[in-house]
């Protein structure tokens, strides 16, 4: 294990010395959970902090896409080296785009996190059985906590929400599916939550504490592992020392700092494909993967 890991530390001082003169451009995509103003500033952050990591002989570029399916098309086409994926994301550009994952995310202590259906404490709405007949939003085909996983919970449960819902929508994000909520627009939405006590979720995150105050949620999944960062195995087998510098770097990010404020993330550790399988068993519960 040791020589392995010699080997590998002399690889990369040996990449960033021939490169030294010729900066090597890394793309990173970031998952798009919220609106893309607040989200390119902490994004832009990330990237300085890996140029500046390695001394100015990498070039990071921003990808932020308007929808989660952008992120496994760029990695598809080649256009993509690393990318911060939800969990179903992961699994998609697994299949889709020959992603590596190589961290995921904790938060509050856990590497794993929950999905939760909210609405509005006056719309008299306990349990998902008073939904019937009532509008949903969820965030993204490719949400994990903001559709796959609730929506695999609630077909288990026995109830087609075709016709169990009186409306469905995409609200595109998980700010906006809560934004839904308080305005009344729809009845509930499917959204990701720090824990199942009804304390932290997209609701506390993204809306002050008046606000946040209306809203409560009636359901919560089966726990979600992180958010993952994730390689291209294209990148991985061009340059397999410094994908594991790039991700060294990453974890190493003090708590508290850059990943709080990009997805409100603790710090991020070792992943392997295999913590992902849960996501998979949902995904063929909808017969996403058929």
């Amino acid at each position: 294990m040791l020589k392995k890991l010699f080997s590998v530390l002399v690889i990369a001082a040996f990449l960033l010395t021939a490169n030294a003169q010729d900066l090597l451009k890394v793309r990173v995509g970031f998952n798009p959970t919220q609106n893309s103003d607040t989200l390119s500033v902490t994004a832009q952050a990330i990237a300085d902090y890996l140029e500046n990591s390695f001394a100015g002989q990498i070039e990071v570029e921003v990808f932020l896409p308007t929808e989660y399916r952008g992120l496994i098309e760029a990695m598809r086409s080649g256009n993509l080296d690393f990318a911060f994926f939800p969990p179903d994301g992961y699994v998609i550009a697994q299949k889709e785009a020959n992603a590596q994952v190589l961290l995921k995310s904790v938060r509050f202590g856990n590497p794993f996190y929950w999905s939760a259906i909210i609405v509005r404490k006056d719309s008299g709405i306990t349990s998902i059985a008073g939904l019937e007949d009532k509008s949903m939003a969820w965030v993204d085909p490719n949400s994990a906590a903001g559709y796959v996983f609730p929506r695999s919970e609630i077909i288990l449960a026995g109830i087609d929400p075709d016709s169990f819902f009186s409306n469905q929508t995409f609200a595109g994000a998980h700010d906006a599916a809560v934004l839904s909520v308080l305005n009344g627009s729809v009845d509930a939405a499917a959204t990701f939550a720090n824990d199942d006590q009804n304390i932290s979720g997209a609701w506390t995150q993204f809306l002050d504490a008046d606000q946040a105050a209306q809203l409560t949620s009636i359901f919560y999944s089966r726990p979600i592992p992180g958010d993952t960062f994730s390689v291209s195995r294209e990148f991985a087998d061009a340059y397999p020392a410094l994908t594991l510098q790039i991700a060294a770097s990453i974890a190493s990010i003090p708590q508290g700092t850059l990943l709080t404020d990009l997805y409100r993330i603790d710090k991020m550790v070792l992943a392997d494909s295999s913590d992902y399988n849960v996501v998979r068993e949902a995904r063929a519960v909808l017969g996403l993967d058929e």
